[in-house]
């Protein structure tokens, strides 16, 4: 694994990470492409936050609402997968973190949570529409948090890139994940 340490984390520090509202960290318009997906992670005090976003295609095949009953089920299961236990995001076993909230926002999850964003229409309109997750854990032992397991490519094989960004009292560090190398470490 190539981890990079950055001095500045897409323009994002601590203490704006923190102060920003939920899925504010949505990618950029034009990030779009298809088999890659993107994770911010922010260890702050007793909190692990982590804002996923990935195109609807890397996760159920399609990006627009469910026409049929088989579309309505991949969101439905889609949806399971990101509550199942054990988790899809695993912290350091040592750390004690705990999952507090799962947020998820997208066209095709009919209730939103409450205060989010909707998607610009373009988005929509375009066909290029995504997943916009937010997962806030809770640690008894923060100061033992130094890594990350993500196991989303077993569930979404059409997954095979995800940019991992975290911000912790360590420093910053980034890494491209892969199902070969599904682990950033800090």
């Amino acid at each position: 694994m190539k981890v990079v340490p950055i001095s500045i984390l897409n323009s994002i520090s601590i203490s704006v990470f923190g102060l920003m509202p939920t899925f504010a960290l949505a990618h950029e318009p034009g990030a779009h492409v298809h088999g890659v997906a993107s994770l911010q992670v922010a260890v702050e005090d007793k909190t692990l936050t982590m804002n996923f976003s990935s195109p609807l295609d890397n996760l159920i095949g399609f990006e627009h609402k469910a026409h049929n009953q088989a579309e309505v089920a991949k969101v439905q299961s889609m949806i399971n997968q990101f509550y199942k236990k054990p988790s899809l995001f695993i912290p350091t076993k040592t750390a004690e973190c705990q999952i507090k909230t799962i947020n998820l926002d997208s066209l095709v999850i009919k209730k939103k949570p409450e205060n989010v964003t909707k998607k610009p229409e373009h988005e929509e309109e375009a066909g290029h529409a995504d997943l916009d997750g937010e997962f806030i854990f809770t640690c008894n032992r923060p100061e033992n948090m130094r890594d990350l397991q993500v196991n989303l490519f077993k569930v979404f094989p059409n997954l095979h890139q995800l940019n991992v960004e975290v911000v912790s009292t360590r420093g910053q560090t980034a890494a491209k994940l892969t199902p070969e190398n599904n682990q950033i470490s800090w």
